[in-house]
């Protein structure tokens, strides 16, 4: 089996934390303003809550770190725990990091390889594989590997098998 696993890119993980940390950042930018404005310009909010608005965005702060390490954590360990191995004439996916969980797809049985690569992707080398699969009695199936680093090199490995 060949040891190297084949996962998304390092990129596409960096993207998406990226995108994460500038949305929430963002939203909370744009709540702690109207926050800011009525506590300073001494205004009025429903329920008598512009008396606590120090306590509020202390509660809104504390509340965004805790989403954004949620969201980290939960990008970061789902880009580590999916991955592909080419064994022989198979194609292993592995998920999971404590209850590991493998499907085999037979590499004779691959149909067509399609890759596509956003701008983005294209400049920084990934990209989605779609790879579908046909076998008697009607079966067929589509594998997507998204984000997949180098993906023309991925799909020259692939076909070389069919």
């Amino acid at each position: 089996m060949n040891k190297e696993p084949i996962r998304a890119s390092v990129a596409t993980l960096a993207i998406q934390l990226v995108s994460l940390l500038i949305f929430t950042d963002l939203v909370y930018s744009i709540i702690n303003f109207f926050l800011m404005k009525v506590y300073f310009l001494q205004g009025v909010l429903p329920f008598d809550t512009h008396r606590y608005i120090v306590f509020i965005l202390a509660a809104l702060h504390i509340g965004k770190s805790i989403f954004q390490v949620i969201f980290v954590l939960k990008f970061v360990m789902k880009w580590i725990s999916e991955s592909y191995f080419i064994a022989e004439a198979h194609l292993v996916k592995r998920s999971g990091i404590m209850n590991m969980i493998e499907k085999t797809y037979d590499l004779d049985n691959v149909r067509s390889i399609t890759v596509n690569q956003s701008v983005l992707g294209k400049l920084f080398h990934f990209g989605d594989v779609l790879i579908e699969t046909s076998a008697s009695g009607g079966y067929m199936d589509q594998i997507i590997l998204a984000g997949v680093s180098n993906p023309e090199q991925f799909e020259h490995k692939i076909g070389r098998h069919f």
